[in-house]
C-alpha cells in the first residue's frame, strides 16, 4: 500500500547493492589479495577506504599478516596514485615509511627492494 510492493522494493536496493559494489571492485586497478614470498603464508588485501578522490589519488590501506617473520595482522596506511603507483608506509611494521610500489604482469612491484607480490584475488 505505501510505497509499492515489499519484493519491487527489496529488488531495486538489491540492484542498487550490486552497482555500489561493482563500483567500488572497480575503485583501483591496486585493490586485491597478494601474497609476499618474502613472508611464506602471508597476505596482504590492498582496499581502497575511501570513495572520494583528490584529483587521481585516493586513500587505501593493506590489511595483512599471517606469513614467517612478521605478526598475525596488521593495517598499513597507504595512497594510491591513479593506477601509476602506490606508496605504502610499513613503518607501523618497522619498515620505510614511503615503499612505492607499480603493477607489473600478476603482481605489485617494489621499486626500491624489487620485491614482487604476486596477486591472488
Amino acid at each position: 500500500l505505501f510505497g509499492g510492493s515489499t519484493k519491487a522494493n527489496a529488488a531495486k536496493k538489491d540492484k542498487k547493492d550490486s552497482k555500489s559494489d561493482n563500483n567500488k571492485k572497480k575503485a583501483s586497478p591496486f585493490e586485491g589479495t597478494y601474497t609476499d614470498p618474502k613472508h611464506p603464508g602471508g597476505k596482504r588485501e590492498i582496499k581502497v577506504i575511501s570513495d572520494k578522490k583528490v584529483a587521481d589519488y585516493q586513500l587505501a590501506e593493506v590489511n595483512g599478516g599471517g606469513g614467517k617473520g612478521e605478526p598475525e595482522s596488521y593495517v598499513l596506511p597507504a595512497v594510491i596514485f591513479g593506477d601509476r603507483q602506490i606508496i605504502i608506509d610499513f613503518s607501523p611494521k618497522g619498515g620505510p615509511k614511503d615503499l612505492t610500489g607499480v603493477l607489473v604482469d600478476g603482481g605489485l612491484k617494489f621499486l626500491k627492494d624489487g620485491n614482487v607480490w604476486p596477486k591472488v584475488g
